[in-house]
């Protein structure tokens, strides 16, 4: 077991050093984090209002902006950043890129102990192939969008690992028993997950307390209140980060991410999360197969399982009714990133029982193989420019780039290939040649491609002469 683990810090190690990237791009997602990350450690304050790193996502106070985001991945960022400064790597002088790329490099490590948790899990279960367990532990992280966002500083693929865990946690409570240290460290990753995604934290908070409370002990009541104290010290953790950072308990994304309830059609907008261009289940089909889970008898009898698909089924009802933008400049609809693995694993266990259906193992192949090729395109940048839903004007260019893993397939394609058949097809019958020019542009200084943009413009510069750009296409 030990020999497997060193293995998979090797392999993780040397993957986070080939795919962490090297700079930030202009979303705000990224930039409010780096921001704060960058004035603590270069200032001494978490006013971001003299960042090298300009974000829309923020909030003043008091006469300064702050970052809007959940602090927890920020305060592991400067704790990180720390680190660094120690050897010599800071914001500033020319470490720019240096610091940010061993922060994703650490970013990457993290969400890689997805796969090893849901190795862990799989060893569990008995009459299962070794190689068919650490096949799938692999599929976990290369054939879901953790592979895509590991590659950069964010929060939910984080949220991912620690899922993951806590899934282990409570399956090792079904297997010999609940006790109050186990319940208690239930409640600090719940706590976790809350700090790190509010909706999951909160949905899988109540689930988990419910779990502790119906656990077969004895100790029912000492357990659950062992559950809460975990839980409610997380709470406090996160708001005391908030007092540290800007003086108030509350968190600011409160105040400037507010639920949707308007503007929408709610089945369209649902289509498109789950199915559509920003589909979760366009982007990873082989989750598709947890209904056949869930429709296992064999399978509802794990009382785990009935847990973490209600709870999950529960987060994704919310994000739909709650949201409108597709989770902003994104690839793919990024708030469900975290139950991917959760989703995978119980697929995994149910293909690995005696005897699976070689039919549908078949079809389940090509969807992980799918699942691969878009994880894979979303690397090249999982935060790229696209349509936000309601925030986007109706004549803005975003409007005619709605599926992330188009986009990001269309500027690869132009950035290796520029006058390819394939990058053609994309710029005269996919988006239009106007388009697609003003989408290079504005991609590509997401992206702070200056040489790509030069390249652009001179192109631009061409059609110009020749013919006129579309009206408002750059709002």
């Amino acid at each position: 077991m030990k020999l497997r683990f060193l293995i998979f810090l090797i392999v993780s190690t040397l993957f986070a050093f080939l795919l962490a990237k090297h700079d930030v791009t202009r979303v705000g997602i990224e930039t409010s984090r780096y921001s704060t990350v960058e004035s603590v450690l270069e200032r001494g304050t978490f006013a971001i209002d003299d960042s090298i790193f300009t974000t829309p996502d923020k909030c003043e106070r008091n006469g300064h902006f702050y970052g809007d985001k959940p602090p927890l991945v920020t305060f592991c960022a400067i704790a990180w950043g720390r680190v660094l400064k120690c050897f010599g790597v800071r914001y500033l002088d020319g470490d720019y890129f240096r610091a940010v790329y061993l922060t994703g490099v650490l970013t990457f490590l993290l969400s890689c102990f997805t796969g090893w948790f849901f190795y862990l899990g799989l060893r569990r279960r008995p009459r299962m192939p070794e190689s068919y367990r650490m096949a799938m532990s692999v599929m976990s992280v290369v054939s879901t969008l953790v592979l895509s966002y590991a590659v950069t500083l964010n929060n939910h693929t984080p949220c991912a690992a620690v899922l993951m865990g806590l899934v282990l946690l409570l399956e090792r409570c079904e297997e010999t028993g609940m006790t109050r240290l186990r319940a208690f460290l239930a409640g600090i990753m719940t706590g976790l997950i809350l700090n790190l995604e509010f909706v999951a934290g909160g949905v899988f908070g109540i689930a988990v307390f419910v779990f502790v409370l119906t656990s077969v002990s004895p100790r029912r009541t000492e357990n659950a209140l062992m559950y809460a104290s975990g839980a409610g010290l997380m709470i406090l953790l996160e708001a005391g980060m908030n007092m540290v950072s800007y003086g108030s308990p509350l968190p600011l994304y409160l105040f400037t991410h507010k639920p949707s309830f308007t503007e929408k059609n709610y089945l369209t907008y649902a289509f498109n999360i789950l199915f559509g261009f920003e589909g979760f289940f366009l982007y990873m089909p082989a989750l598709l197969f947890a209904g056949f889970a869930c429709a296992s008898e064999r399978m509802r009898r794990d009382r785990v399982f009935v847990y973490m698909m209600i709870s999950t089924a529960a987060a994704i009802i919310l994000f739909a009714v709650g949201t409108s933008d597709f989770g902003g400049w994104c690839y793919g609809y990024r708030f469900l990133i975290p139950f991917a693995p959760v989703l995978l694993y119980y697929i995994a266990i149910w293909f690995g029982r005696p005897r699976p259906r070689l039919k549908r193992w078949k079809v389940f192949r090509l969807a992980l193989i799918w699942g691969v090729v878009f994880a894979v395109v979303g690397v090249m940048n999982p935060w790229n420019a696209g349509y936000e839903g309601s925030s986007t004007p109706k004549n803005a260019l975003p409007n005619h780039f709605r599926n992330g893993f188009l986009a990001n397939a269309f500027v690869f394609c132009w950035q290796t290939s520029p006058h390819s058949a394939l990058t053609q097809f994309f710029m005269d019958r996919v988006y239009g040649r106007e388009y697609a020019m003003l989408y290079l542009l504005m991609e590509l200084n997401n992206r702070n491609d200056h040489e790509g943009l030069q390249r652009v413009m001179e192109q631009l510069q061409e059609m110009e002469e020749s013919a006129g750009t579309p009206e408002n296409a750059l709002e």
